[in-house]
């Protein structure tokens, strides 16, 4: 891995977001000591390390089936939206560059400085900022440098397990020194402001309980195949329990203000790119990706937009009033927007992943996934999804995501009634996101929306959510919708290990990407419970790039139903490890061998105690363990 000093970059993108005037000579050499100032590099650290998540999510979306694109080439300079042709031949990831440079180089640069002038709260700030980051990129790479990694040009790479014994420590370690009134109270401690920390203004006991938050996330890793033991759920529920009753939780948002260059947040319809002298930064394609069929089968897109009648009526007994939705979750169509086709027909439409559009079709008649022009004037807010707007945030992590994990704890921990209890919490809370229980449907004169809300709602948990049919499936499902444009989306497809009837990988008896209750549009379009009769299964790319995953030890035709057949991580960046690294890519059999994509992550495989797998599917797990 060659080490470059991106830390000018870093000090000129200060003065962009704060308005610094002094920074450093841009024609300093880059192999001369270079010494910063803790308080004017913080702003840029943070929004390093905030673009990494977004950077993450971008290829998590896609690898987790969630989105798609209206092609069906096999190969592109993006193989992650396209068939996953042509992994080996990309020239970088993002990720790995704002790992070690943009976060990783700088970061020590700042925590020197912050050591010399005993700055402690800027040491604790950017040691959480480097474990979020780091968990984000084994999480996707796997093995990779970390004892080593700046020492020299070709560090070795550990494994994957001692990165997460290193990070359950640092955990441990970096809680202590919260919990460290010498540390927080420390006299030389100086000032963050909320243009040094746009998230939480210096508050180190916020700081604290995003901490605290981020070791929910790593614990979760354990279950369901890693340590599945009822010490390791409590383990999680104590420690969700930890962060949600601490009076200083405060969700981790970093919040942009909309206008201009980094003001502009990455999911917004202006794509912004951060491009600060490399061309591998990722701008966001939402103006052309379409919602999966997957996706949309799991929040009920209906085929076309349906009335409902007073005849429906929601799980209370309550008729739904007369006027026009679009899905069954309330979520749809606060997440994007209906459009028209060609023929005037407004829905919410869907397409298998990568199966290529039909010739009658657009673009421009699928969602607009930005849903930036839907308007409750009583409000006067746009019920706009908030990650994907220019004036949206990047979260961090999430409240529904601490509650779907203490939910997956209980229901592992055989405590199936709270789990059920837990998941309405978690799936509440993503409805309040959208800001669900408004109006929603068909816009009357003055933009408002005709449909009162409650009896969808009450018809959506009848038919997403059965008390009486209540299974991990139900749970991950709805995990997968609220974690829409998360990164953890992908995580938790993997730890499931892309459980489905196409691969007969089942968990507690059931696959668990398989929905049920896909609607089946009827002669009067009504909403009806049983007319949910149909199942969509979660599958591979129509379009799959075979010299990469139609290999000679790929089973035939019939590998893609089998147990090896997805992508569990990426391979290392090809332009620094392939160059100043191949022979650790060799020692760890990932120089440019596609199979070292299907190997899984710890967290897929039953290495210690306890699995809640009850099916392993056709094919040989071994081959790429």
């Amino acid at each position: 891995m060659k080490r470059i000093l991106y830390i000018l970059s870093v000090v000129i993108l200060t003065t962009m977001l704060t308005g610094c005037e002094d920074w450093l000579d841009v024609n300093t050499s880059k192999d001369a000591p270079v010494t910063v100032v803790c308080e004017e590099v913080m702003p840029s650290l943070l929004y390093f390390a905030t673009q990494g998540v977004y950077d993450f999510t971008e290829y998590a979306t896609y690898l987790s089936q969630c989105l798609t694109t209206g092609g069906k080439a096999t190969t592109s300079s993006l193989p992650y939206k396209n068939g996953w042709g042509g992994f080996m031949n990309m020239n970088r990831h993002p990720q790995w560059r704002r790992h070690y440079y943009d976060v990783g180089v700088n970061a020590q640069y700042l925590i020197a400085d912050a050591e010399a002038k005993g700055a402690r709260n800027y040491i604790l700030v950017t040691r959480t900022l480097l474990l979020n980051s780091l968990m984000l990129t084994t999480d996707l790479f796997g093995d990779m440098p970390l004892s080593e990694a700046y020492k020299s040009n070709n560090p070795p790479y550990d494994s994957q397990e001692e990165v997460y014994a290193y990070m359950e420590q640092e955990f441990k370690d970096l809680l202590a020194l919260y919990d460290d009134d010498e540390w927080i109270n420390c006299p030389t401690n100086t000032a963050m402001n909320e243009k040094r920390d746009r998230m939480y203004a210096g508050d180190l006991l916020k700081w604290r309980a995003f901490t605290k938050a981020l070791y929910c996330r790593l614990l979760i890793r354990k279950l369901p195949n890693w340590d599945n033991t009822p010490e390791t759920c409590q383990q999680i529920i104590k420690a969700v329990d930890d962060v949600l009753t601490d009076g200083n939780w405060a969700e981790p948002l970093y919040k942009f203000s909309g206008g201009v260059a980094e003001q502009n947040c990455p999911w917004g319809p202006s794509m912004p790119k951060m491009n600060l002298g490399w061309a591998q930064a990722r701008e966001n394609l939402l103006n052309s990706a379409l919602p999966s069929t997957f996706f949309g089968s799991i929040m009920g897109f209906y085929p076309k937009a349906t009335k409902t009648a007073n005849s429906v009526k929601g799980e209370d007994g309550k008729a739904l009033k007369s006027g026009t939705i679009f899905a069954l979750d309330p979520r749809a169509s606060r997440m994007m927007q209906y459009r028209a086709d060609g023929e005037g027909t407004n829905s919410l439409r869907m397409l298998r992943n990568n199966i290529g559009m039909d010739v009658s079709m657009k673009n421009t008649y699928f969602p607009d996934l930005y849903c930036t022009t839907l308007k409750d004037s009583l409000k006067n807010t746009y019920k706009s999804n908030p990650y994907t707007r220019d004036d949206g945030y990047i979260a961090y992590i999430t409240e529904e995501e601490l509650l779907f994990i203490k939910a997956e704890a209980q229901y592992w921990l055989g405590q199936k009634a709270e789990a059920y209890n837990t998941t309405k919490q978690a799936i509440e809370r993503s409805f309040e996101r959208y800001a669900v229980r408004g109006n929603i449907g068909e816009l009357d004169k003055d933009g408002d929306i005709k449909v009162d809300e409650e009896g969808l709602i009450n018809l959506f948990y009848s038919l997403r959510m059965p008390a009486d049919n209540f299974t991990i499936a139900t749970l991950m499902q709805q995990k997968y919708v609220a974690m829409y444009l998360q990164p953890e989306q992908w995580t938790d497809v993997r730890r499931y290990n892309y459980s489905s009837s196409t691969n007969g990988i089942m968990y507690d008896g059931v696959p668990v990407y398989v929905v049920e209750k896909v609607y089946d549009q009827t002669k009067d379009g009504m909403v009806k419970p049983d007319n949910f009769s149909q199942t969509f299964a979660l599958t591979r790319p129509y379009n799959i790039y075979e010299p990469e995953w139609m290999t000679s030890k790929d089973l035939g035709s019939q590998f893609k139903f089998t147990a090896n057949a997805w992508v569990n991580r990426i391979s290392a960046d090809p332009e620094t490890e392939e160059k100043y690294n191949k022979g650790e890519l060799e020692r760890i059999g990932a120089y440019k061998n596609p199979n070292w994509m299907r190997k899984r992550m710890v967290w897929q495989r039953n290495i210690n105690s306890g699995s809640a797998i009850t099916s392993k599917g056709e094919g040989n797990w071994d081959d790429w363990n």
